[in-house]
C-alpha cells in the first residue's frame, strides 16, 4: 500500500473518531440540557403552585405548635398608658389570641399599626417571655376643643384633631376658633394654665387676622392681646385681677395691645384707662 494511501486511511479513521466524540458529548449534553429543563420546569411549576409556600407553612405551624407544648404561649395581652384610646380599637389593632405561641404574632406589624391610633403618639410592643404581650403607649395630651365649621373637635399640644365624639369629659378646655387656631395656641394655652385667675375664667380663645388672639371670658367680657409680648401681656392681666379685680368688674373689654397701658370698655361708646399700680420695669 502507497503512503499517500495510509495517510488518508489515517486521516479517515481520526476523522470518524472525532465524529463519534463530537457525537457522545452532544447526547451527553442534551441529557443534561433535558435534565436540567426538568429540573427548573418542575421549580418553576412547584413555586407557582404554592407548594413551597404550603411546605414553608407546615414547618412554620409545626414550630409554633412545639412552642405551645414547651409552655411558650400568649396567656396575657398587657396594655400601658392608655387613658383615652378607644380599647376595643386596640384589641382589634393588635389581634392576638390567647393560647398562641407567644412568638407567632408579628410585633414590629403590631406597633407599626397600634402607632396609627389617633390617640396613640408613639407605641412600644415586647414579648415578655414566657407568656406576656407587653404594650406600651404614650398618648397625645388633649390641649383644647376647636370649633371649626360649625363642629367641634379636641385637639393636642402639637394642633392635630383627636377625636370630635364623647367630647364631654373635656367639656373643661378651652374653646379655639379661627382656620390656623390649632397650631398658634400652643404657646397661649400653657400660658394661661399657669394663671389660676386666668385658668378659671377663660372660655374661649380667637386667632384674628393671623396675628394674634381675642380672649373670651366666661362672664362675657372680651380680652385683645397684642401681636408681640404675649407673655408680658398674660401676665398684666393676671396682676391687674390681684390687685383690682378687673376681669370681675361690670366691664365689656379689655385691650392689652399698648404695652404702656389697659384700655378697659365699661359700656357702649365709653373707655376708660386702667392704671394700678403697673409700671414698665415691674414687668408684670
Amino acid at each position: 500500500m502507497s503512503k499517500t494511501g495510509t495517510r488518508r486511511t489515517t486521516i479517515m479513521n481520526r476523522r470518524a473518531g472525532q465524529h463519534a466524540q463530537l457525537k457522545y458529548w452532544v447526547k451527553r449534553v442534551g441529557l443534561g440540557a433535558v435534565i436540567l429543563g426538568g429540573v427548573i420546569g418542575g421549580f418553576i411549576y412547584a413555586s407557582s403552585s404554592g407548594y413551597f409556600d404550603q411546605v414553608e407553612g407546615r414547618i412554620v405551624r409545626s414550630v409554633h405548635a412545639q412552642m405551645v407544648e414547651s409552655g411558650f404561649k400568649v396567656q396575657n395581652v398587657v396594655v400601658e398608658g392608655r387613658e383615652n384610646a378607644n380599647l376595643q380599637t386596640l384589641k382589634y389593632i393588635v389581634d392576638i389570641q390567647k393560647g398562641q405561641s407567644i412568638f407567632e404574632p408579628d410585633i414590629d406589624a403590631i406597633q407599626e399599626r397600634v402607632q396609627h391610633v389617633t390617640w396613640v403618639k408613639s407605641a412600644i410592643v415586647e414579648r415578655h417571655l414566657p407568656d406576656t404581650i407587653a404594650v406600651r403607649l404614650e398618648e397625645r395630651q388633649p390641649m383644647a376643643l376647636w370649633q371649626h365649621q360649625g363642629k367641634l373637635s379636641i385637639i393636642d399640644t402639637e394642633g392635630q384633631v383627636l377625636s370630635d365624639g364623647n367630647l364631654g369629659r373635656f367639656k373643661h378646655l378651652m374653646i379655639l376658633v379661627g382656620e390656623e387656631a390649632p397650631k398658634q395656641a400652643k404657646d397661649l394655652v400653657s400660658m394661661i394654665m399657669v394663671e389660676p385667675d386666668l385658668k378659671s375664667r377663660v372660655e374661649s380663645a380667637k386667632w384674628i387676622g393671623g396675628r394674634r388672639w381675642d380672649l373670651y371670658l366666661k362672664n362675657g367680657v372680651s380680652v385683645k392681646l397684642p401681636e408681640d409680648d404675649l407673655g408680658q401681656a398674660v401676665r398684666r392681666l393676671a396682676s391687674a385681677q390681684g390687685e383690682a379685680k378687673l376681669m370681675d368688674r361690670k366691664i365689656q373689654s379689655i385691650d392689652l395691645r399698648d404695652p404702656m397701658r389697659i384700655v378697659v370698655q365699661t359700656e357702649p361708646g365709653a373707655v376708660e384707662e386702667y392704671q394700678a399700680s403697673y409700671h414698665p420695669q415691674k414687668n408684670i
